[in-house]
């Protein structure tokens, strides 16, 4: 028996040996990967009537959008819930209310503010106006340049 697994051993060993190494083929990586699609995010309701003027030569202020912070109440796939919380921050204070959508959810917004204690700031003011959730995200913002 012990003969048999040494035949066996040694016959294999030799025809690993003389194997030739295989080559493997160019790929091209185009032809492999799938493109990359960044998310859309896209407001499609605001309050800031300030900001979006129908007639912009009104204003001498210019607007430009920069990285900053939003306190966010909710996340919802509701739109009819996001329309609800936004109506409830609009009766409140006089600080613009967005509603992203960011596929499947709809995300109620409010505020642009550059600094993050300024947005904790309000992030306590609405949790004690009945928001408990809410929270300081980093977004995109509108502010005069």
């Amino acid at each position: 028996m012990k003969n048999a697994t040494l035949i066996a051993l040694c016959l294999f060993l030799a025809g690993v040996s003389g194997a030739k190494p295989l080559q493997q083929e160019y790929v091209d990586p185009s032809e492999i990967r799938k493109p990359h699609h960044f998310k859309q995010i896209r407001t499609i309701l605001f309050s800031d009537k300030k900001v979006f003027q129908e007639d912009a030569r009104q204003s001498e202020e210019q607007y430009v959008e920069i990285s900053g912070y939003r306190v966010q109440l909710i996340s919802t796939q509701s739109l009819q819930e996001a329309l609800e919380i936004k109506e409830q921050a609009d009766s409140l204070y006089e600080i613009p209310v967005y509603v992203d959508f960011e596929s499947p959810n709809y995300k109620v917004r409010l505020g642009n503010y550059e600094d993050h204690d300024e947005a904790r700031k309000v992030q306590e003011s609405m949790q004690k106006q009945g928001f408990k959730y809410a929270w300081v995200v980093p977004s995109k913002i509108i502010t005069v340049k």
